[in-house]
Parts: structure tokens; C-alpha cells; sequence
């Protein structure tokens, strides 16, 4: 009896299991994915090693960056340097966009979208000024994860994954290198640096270890000059000064410095000027541009003696035997 129920029960199960795959159907692909399959890209040709010209348009501003001997600069900007990162990440998103997800065709829509002169447009040119991309930028989605996009000969608006105004539009920050210094770490032997109340001295010895010759010579916490040379060598600007006189910044005659010497001779030094709105004026050997660092990333290299020394764990010293009383120490 208790055989047949069981069978029963599996039959029931079996005919339940081939109801669901014949309603649900898990194994078909959703809408969703089919578009995804079958999407092809906004721009197929798209080849960013053709691209030698762009120009990136927000609110009636123009950025112009040109590619010249293979190098990125910000013509429109004295033609400085340009961030590589931040153009790579502009072609790969280029490359990306396609036409998996459309949201509309009605060319009224798009104020609505910002892909009009209301967002941002990009012209991706080869060095013949041949467009080998133009498109619009808009706003975010509603879920701020993905943007409006639109190709600039096409009525079709398209959603495009990721915060893409970040990628297209700089804004103060800029299209400019951001690079203060760029360096390995385990080729520095000395550091000094350089404050109004003391110089701090440290020299890698012959077991590899830092040591500080002064303004003490003591023992320090190796970790925290390994953070040291981890913001110094790799260390960015968060912001560019307006070109002035060094006198401004304070950065003529600075009183805080801090130089990393390498195995080579060559020296990487920072100069410390004022501090302003919470960030504090910067300038290295190596550029004639003024940067801008908030102070806590300044109080990160500008560091004092008594924060780098090793504390000196006190001796343990004999403890008195609370037992021992007066009369066991007694001679008789």
C-alpha cells in the first residue's frame, strides 16, 4: 500500500514538472537576452587606434585632445598632457554601445533624454578629421546605473550601461594627466624631509630595512614608510592651480619639502606651499605645473620624526612575589 502511494505521488510530481517546462519553458531565452544576442554595436567599424582627434562639447564648452607621436594632449588646455586612462575608458565604452535596449525613435524625446545639445556630444576623429564616431551623452537612467545614448545621425535613443557622464564629461576636473609622480618604490635608498620644525633623515641600511639617521638616529616602523613611498610614488593632483607667479602659492621659498633619492642619483622632490580652502599648494622638480593636494594628503607625506620612530617596549622587570613576606626575606 505504501508502494502505491508513493508512485502516485511520483506520478503526480512527473505530470506537475512537465506542466511547468510547458507554460515557463526555462530553457527559452527571455526577451532580454534575445535582444542581447542579437544586438550589433552603435559604431562596428570603431577602431581606437585610428582615433587621433576629439572633441568633447558640454554646454556650448569645447575640449579638443589630439594624439601626436602617439601621445594625448589637451590642445585646448597649452597642450598638456592628457589622462590615457581616462581616454581609454572613453574608446572602450565607445566600442561597447549597442542597440540591445531602444527606448524611443521620436526625435521630441530627446531634450527629455539630454542626448541633444543639452548633454554632452563626442566626435571621434582620425588624423584626416574623418569622423569615426559622433554621438550623444545624456542623463542617468531613473536606477543611475546606466545612461541615454544617441548616435548623431539617428532619431534612436538607447540605454547604455554605466554612469557615462563620468566618462565623457570631466567637468573642473578636467581631460589633463593627473600624474604628480610616477616611480618604483623599491628603487628609493633615502628620504628627507623637510618641515619648519625639524628634517627628517631615513636611509635604507644593508638589510633592506629603514632606518632614521635624523634628527635622531632610531629604529622605524617600516610599514609606515612603505605607505610613505606608496603615496608618494604613484601620488595624482586632485586639482590644477591657475598658472601665477610661485610667490602666490608660497612655493618661491618653500619650507616643506619632501625627496625621495634613488638608486640611479636622481631625486624626486615635492615642495609644500600654502594652504588654501583645505588644500594646500604643491610643485615638483620635474614640472612647471602648480597642483593642488587636500592637506591630509599632505600631512601623509609631510610626516614627523616621532611618528616614524619605533616605540621602544619598556623591559619586563622582576615582579615581587606577593607570598614573600618581610619575614622570609629576613636572614637568620
Amino acid at each position: 500500500m505504501k508502494k502505491k502511494q508513493l508512485l502516485t505521488l511520483g506520478g503526480i510530481f512527473v505530470l506537475l514538472l512537465l506542466i511547468a517546462l510547458i507554460f515557463e519553458n526555462p530553457f527559452k531565452k527571455s526577451e532580454y537576452q534575445k535582444k542581447v544576442d542579437e544586438a550589433t554595436a552603435l559604431f562596428p567599424k570603431f577602431d581606437k587606434e585610428q582615433v587621433a582627434k576629439i572633441e568633447i562639447t558640454t554646454k556650448d564648452e569645447t575640449t579638443t585632445l589630439t594624439k601626436t607621436d602617439g601621445k594625448w594632449f589637451v590642445t585646448s588646455m597649452d597642450n598638456y598632457p592628457a589622462d590615457m586612462e581616462a581616454i581609454d575608458e572613453l574608446f572602450t565604452k565607445v566600442a561597447e554601445f549597442d542597440n540591445a535596449n531602444h527606448v524611443s525613435d521620436n526625435p521630441k524625446y530627446q531634450a527629455e533624454f539630454q542626448v541633444d545639445s543639452s548633454g554632452t556630444e563626442a566626435k571621434l576623429m582620425d588624423a584626416n578629421d574623418k569622423m569615426l564616431a559622433h554621438l550623444f551623452v545624456g542623463k542617468n537612467t531613473p536606477g543611475f546605473l546606466s545612461s541615454y545614448v544617441r548616435v548623431a545621425d539617428s532619431k534612436d535613443v538607447y540605454i547604455a550601461k554605466g554612469y557615462l557622464q563620468g566618462v565623457f564629461d570631466k567637468s573642473t576636473r578636467t581631460w589633463k594627466d593627473r600624474t604628480i609622480f610616477n616611480f618604483n618604490k623599491a628603487f628609493v635608498t633615502q628620504i628627507n624631509i623637510t618641515s619648519p620644525e625639524e628634517t627628517v633623515e631615513l636611509m635604507l641600511d644593508a638589510e633592506n630595512k629603514w632606518q632614521m639617521l635624523q634628527p635622531t638616529a632610531a629604529a622605524v616602523v617600516q610599514n609606515e614608510i612603505d605607505n610613505l613611498l606608496n603615496s608618494l610614488s604613484q601620488l595624482k593632483t586632485d586639482d590644477f592651480a591657475e598658472v601665477k607667479e610661485l610667490t602666490e602659492y608660497g612655493l618661491d621659498a618653500p619650507t616643506s619639502s619632501i625627496t625621495a633619492k634613488l638608486n640611479d642619483g636622481t631625486t624626486k622632490t615635492l615642495h609644500i606651499g600654502k594652504e588654501d580652502g583645505g588644500k594646500l599648494s604643491v610643485k615638483s622638480d620635474e614640472k612647471e605645473q602648480v597642483f593642488r593636494l587636500f592637506k591630509s594628503n599632505v600631512d601623509n607625506l609631510i610626516k614627523k620624526s616621532d611618528k616614524l620612530m619605533e616605540v621602544a617596549v619598556p623591559p619586563e622587570t622582576d615582579e615581587v612575589n606577593p607570598s614573600e613576606t618581610v619575614e622570609d626575606a629576613t636572614p637568620e
